[in-house]
This record gives C-alpha cells, sequence and structure tokens, in this order.
C-alpha cells in the first residue's frame, strides 16, 4: 500500500515553512515539502502552482495539526 499524505498547509516561499518543518522533525515527524525545488528554480511561479505545499503521513496527522497550530499561534 502507498502511503497517504495530508497536506497541513502552504507556502508562498521555502523559507516561510523552514521554522515548522524543524520543529514537526524533532518531534518525529516526517516531513515532505511538495513544490519546494520548483519554487526554489523560479520563485516567481509560487502563486501560479500553489506555494509550497507542507506534507505529512496522514498516520501523522492530527499529531502534526497540534503542532502546526501552536507555531502558527506566534
Amino acid at each position: 500500500m502507498e502511503p497517504e499524505f495530508h497536506t497541513l498547509g502552504t507556502f508562498e516561499f521555502p523559507a516561510d515553512v523552514q521554522i515548522i518543518k524543524g520543529k514537526l522533525e524533532s518531534e518525529g515527524i516526517p516531513v515532505f515539502l511538495r513544490d519546494e525545488t520548483t519554487i526554489n528554480s523560479a520563485p516567481l511561479i509560487s502563486s501560479a502552482i500553489g506555494g509550497v505545499k507542507l506534507q505529512v503521513y496522514t498516520i501523522d496527522r492530527e499529531r502534526a495539526q497540534g503542532i502546526f497550530n501552536e507555531i502558527r499561534n506566534y
């Protein structure tokens, strides 16, 4: 069975997601940044492709969402 992913949020630029990514990884949650390389190569197309998508495995969704919400409050 192929792993399923859940998108926690989208960000205009890869730098915007790094703090949340680091926190999730420090809590043992694998993180995937979809379209990060594309936007690093051509930042002006970020809006056209929907930005960088912060994704986690669906099995980690609830725990990751709680951490994500805590960080967003700041």
